[in-house]
Order: C-alpha cells, then sequence, then structure tokens
C-alpha cells in the first residue's frame, strides 16, 4: 500500500457511481484497491477484484492494528498475490498497477499467467466501468 498521490486523486471519479462524494482516498495498493476515509474516522476498501466498497475498520488505530495481520491483509487485498507476482517479475513502477488480464469476475483465473501490469488510469477506467455495467446488469 502506499499513499495516494494527486495523479491517483483524479482516477477516483472513475468510481463515483459507489464510492460516497465525501470519503477521501488515502492509499492505493497493488493490485489498484483503494483505502478512503469517511468523515466519522471509519476506513472504507474499494475492491477492484469484486467491484465492491466495504467499510474495514472504525478508525485508524483499528486499522493500524488490523493491518498487521497477513490473513487480514489477504483476505482485504489479496496481499499474498502480490509476493506471486513479484516472484515471477511482475513489479509494478510508480503508475502501474498488476492487474488480471481477464478479471475472475469474468471468469479469469487465477494464476500468474492471468497477471499483467497496467498504466493505473487505464487499469481504473476499465475496472470501474466493468464492475459498473456488472452490477446494473444484476450479475453482482
Amino acid at each position: 500500500m502506499r499513499n495516494v498521490n494527486a495523479t491517483d486523486v483524479a482516477l477516483v471519479s472513475n468510481w463515483s457511481w459507489l464510492v460516497p462524494h465525501e470519503h477521501t482516498p488515502l492509499l492505493l495498493s497493488v493490485f489498484g484497491d483503494w483505502v478512503f476515509g469517511a468523515p466519522d474516522g471509519s476506513l472504507w476498501a474499494l475492491s477492484t477484484l469484486e467491484g465492491s466498497y466495504e467499510q474495514i475498520a472504525r478508525s485508524s488505530s483499528e486499522f493500524n492494528a488490523l493491518k498487521q495481520s497477513p490473513e487480514w491483509l489477504d483476505k482485504i487485498f489479496i496481499a499474498s498475490w502480490q509476493e506471486i507476482a513479484a516472484r515471477h517479475g511482475i513489479v509494478p513502477s510508480a503508475n502501474e498497477c498488476v492487474t488480471w488480464r481477464v478479471p475472475p469476475v469474468l471468469g479469469g483465473s487465477f494464476e500468474v499467467g492471468n497477471l499483467q501490469l497496467l498504466p493505473q488510469s487505464a487499469y481504473q477506467s476499465v475496472i470501474a466501468q466493468v464492475h459498473q455495467q456488472r452490477l446494473a446488469s444484476g450479475a453482482g
């Protein structure tokens, strides 16, 4: 996870149909997943894998405690796949993310051969549209 920068903030508009406008982007994962802060201090995760937006902690203190658990990080952010990707030379630069060639929600498999690097801007645009259309059609 890394802190969100000014370039990243512009990408949040892709998710305006899912993320409340008063939530602030804070962190971005290697797989393009987001952590947002809400006005009440709670933290929320936007999963680009599932197209979901869920509260993951009631406060930053709780988040900081939870993120010490490799199991929790894997459950929320598929963290073990970051290590798998890196072992196979799939390491994103500052403006890239690791993505699935065929997203698992569209039938893609969880295997190294389905991983790729994409510019963060392209991925956020495409995967947000995929999930918005999928959920609008009732396939979610």
